[in-house]
């Protein structure tokens, strides 16, 4: 265990549990040592609460929750109190642009990430998740399972794509957007707006996180 890193997770819910499991299951170099979660500190393998622990400098952090603003927020607190974060990288991840200047972010299983992409911090790309050259992701995007996205897209910060969805070059995805899975987007979605259907046609309007 020499070579590993050791890991503190940020989140106990459904998607941490996930990322344990995966590291666990793919042989990752990673050595998760524990969770911290507000509302699980109850649990065993929970270190205790977010907004109580102190950040130890022996370890790398990652915050583990399908929304990217809650993982930016957390990331944000954690930093302040001097955590250093680390990234998440499935050895099966297939990329010509490099992972690790995504700071705080989760790459799993075989997802594939193209040349010249621009990364945010606070990103997660689920697996089978394609992604196109010298696309631009901003910080809190998500991108579900078989989510593609064309060559010079952009993603803005804090979007969600949903499994299945499909971004075509060029096209270009507002901060906060959300992509309805098997949504076909053909034309620029506005800043929190959901889209769904093929083509995507807008179904709600949202607003910017307080």
């Amino acid at each position: 265990m020499s070579n590993t890193q050791k890991l503190i997770l940020a989140g106990y819910g459904g998607f941490g549990r996930e990322v344990a499991a995966w590291i666990c299951a793919s042989n990752m170099p990673y050595e998760v040592i524990g969770h911290i979660d507000n509302e699980k500190a109850g649990e065993p393998s929970v270190l205790g609460r977010i907004v109580d622990h102190t950040p130890r400098s022996d370890v790398a952090y990652v915050t583990c929750f399908g929304d990217g603003y809650a993982r930016h927020k957390v990331r944000c607190d954690l930093e302040a109190r001097g955590a250093y974060m680390g990234t998440i990288v499935s050895p099966n991840a297939i990329y010509a642009t490099s992972l690790m200047t995504a700071k705080n972010s989760v790459f799993l299983g075989f997802c594939s990430i193209s040349n010249d992409v621009t990364l945010g911090d606070d990103v997660l790309v689920q697996s089978m998740a394609c992604i196109g050259h010298d696309v631009r992701i901003g910080d809190g995007v998500t991108v579900s399972a078989h989510a593609f996205v064309g060559g010079f897209a952009t993603l803005g910060r804090l979007c969600t794509l949903h499994p299945h969805s499909v971004v075509l070059p060029h096209v270009n995805i507002g901060e906060g957007a959300i992509v309805g899975a098997g949504a076909v987007v053909i034309r620029d979605v506005a800043p929190y707006t959901t889209v769904f259907g093929s083509p995507a046609k807008v179904i709600a309007y949202g607003k910017p996180h307080d």
